[in-house]
């Protein structure tokens, strides 16, 4: 699914996940939750001229059988940190691209960057679910899977506007106090990111 562009330029843009023939080893993380059928079939084909240099990590439930020829199964993303780190050092030709939802993707992103690859080496693509992960802009918290135009935070309790502006260091939505200037005046709530 390719979301809409915003007019807030700090949203990010999603164009379709390509291998670069050029480079070495491919690292294709997926998450579960957002894959589908045509999904599938078509990375399937889009990484075909590099399926003897990929690397498909399946994050969540197990994969539908024959995706690929040889998957690592992890059971979150956190899982990736440590392979990444055990295929020290990764090399400047090595690409690493992620589909899944946006939290997925920048939380993929950030491994990635651990890992020592560059912006560069990363593409990142959404598919799935639109809620969003909140960074509260008062207490500096996260709060995950928002569906909602107005949230508390799990950090400090205030309820926060969920803006459309993006912050790739916190691969996160800002969310600013939505009564700030009016004590308990809050705008009504509603469903927005399914």
């Amino acid at each position: 699914m390719q979301l809409k562009p915003s007019e807030v330029t700090s949203r990010p843009v999603y164009p379709p996940l390509a291998p670069q023939p050029e480079a070495g080893r491919h690292w294709l993380v997926l998450d579960a939750s957002g894959m589908t059928a045509d999904l599938l079939a078509a990375l399937h084909t889009a990484f075909a001229p590099v399926a003897t240099r990929l690397q498909v990590c399946w994050v969540g439930t197990p994969p539908p059988p024959a995706a690929w020829d040889t998957v690592t199964v992890l059971p979150d993303v956190a899982a990736l940190g440590p392979l990444l780190a055990q295929a020290q050092p990764l090399a400047v030709n090595e690409r690493l691209c992620a589909q899944g939802t946006e939290p997925f993707v920048w939380r993929v992103a950030a491994l990635a960057t651990q890992a020592g690859l560059a912006p560069a080496q990363v593409q990142l693509a959404h598919a799935g679910s639109q809620r969003r992960r909140v960074w509260c802009t008062h207490c500096h918290g996260f709060t995950e899977d928002v569906s909602t135009s107005v949230v508390a935070c799990a950090g400090c309790g205030r309820h926060l506007l969920v803006r459309d502006h993006f912050s790739r260091r916190h691969g996160a939505f800002m969310g600013v106090m939505v009564d700030a200037e009016q004590p308990g005046v809050r705008p009504a709530v509603q469903e927005v990111f399914p």
